[in-house]
């Protein structure tokens, strides 16, 4: 029986799409958010999960390794786009998030709340009123993030950048992950193909570059540098950056995630 592994369709996973699925698996389009219900019922076995969703897989999966997306400053396609500056975005101030990540809608809430205080978050635009801010991800975001521009100024800010600048530490948006009641056979296969992919990673990520820039209309060399932003192999700092995350999401993160403007 073919195993299924949850493949993120953004162009930041292309150069695992060009190593192919793992031998015997296939890949199944997941969005990043959509990862965590996918993994629990056991619709897929494997997948590069939210950080911010590994609370709800406790005891479901198991880390693979140390692999995963994180950024040492900038990611490129985590961002908040304004009209006001990051530091004016709080109460009543409204924005728009999206629906397709836990880790980075949770990052946007902790920077705003360090940065402002809690109590004076903004809140969540009602459907139909533009918002102040809006919260992009994934491709999305990376051709915004490039081809923004017009009349009207635009306010961009990296989420990674910013936790960096704050912490001095590196953002890790996701973790490889395998369910725990998966056979040896698929665990040793998770976790050779993704030994294979660190050895071959300068070469896949070359190739991928040509097919990722023409998809989406960008120049090869701003995908050649996305893809160089966003690391894949963690290292103790990465790990370091992951606890932070953790520890202040619980210490912090308690009450409700934005209040919504009617």
């Amino acid at each position: 029986m073919t195993a299924s592994v949850a493949m993120i369709p953004y162009t930041n996973m292309a150069p695992y799409r060009q190593l192919g699925a793992p031998r015997g698996c296939r890949f199944v389009p997941v969005i990043p958010r959509a990862s965590i219900g996918a993994l629990l019922s056991g619709e897929v076995v494997a997948a590069a999960v939210p950080v911010g969703g590994l609370k709800a897989l406790d005891g479901v999966v198991e880390t693979v390794g140390r692999f995963g997306i994180a950024a040492d400053g900038e990611c490129m396609s985590v961002l908040f786009f304004s009209r006001l500056p990051f530091e004016e975005i709080h109460s009543p101030r409204t924005i728009r998030v999206t629906g397709e990540s836990a880790s980075s809608v949770r990052l946007l809430y902790l920077l705003l709340g360090n940065f402002h205080g809690f109590s004076r978050l903004p809140h969540i635009a009602a459907v139909g009123r533009v918002p102040d801010g809006e919260l992009l991800i994934g491709d999305r975001a990376l051709v915004k993030g490039q081809t923004a521009g017009g009349a009207q100024p635009l306010f961009i800010t990296d989420l990674s950048r910013k936790w960096f600048e704050i912490h001095r530490l590196p953002f890790v948006f996701a973790r490889w992950v395998v369910r725990k009641d998966a056979s040896q056979a698929i665990k040793s296969t998770i976790s050779d193909w993704l030994d294979e992919f660190r050895v071959r990673e300068p070469s896949l990520v070359e190739q991928a570059v040509p097919g990722a820039a023409g998809a989406l209309n960008l120049p090869p060399a701003i995908i050649r540098r996305y893809f160089q932003v966003i690391r894949r192999s963690l290292d103790e700092r990465d790990i370091c950056g992951q606890q932070l995350f953790f520890r202040q999401f619980e210490e912090l993160g308690r009450s409700p995630l934005f209040q919504t403007d009617g």
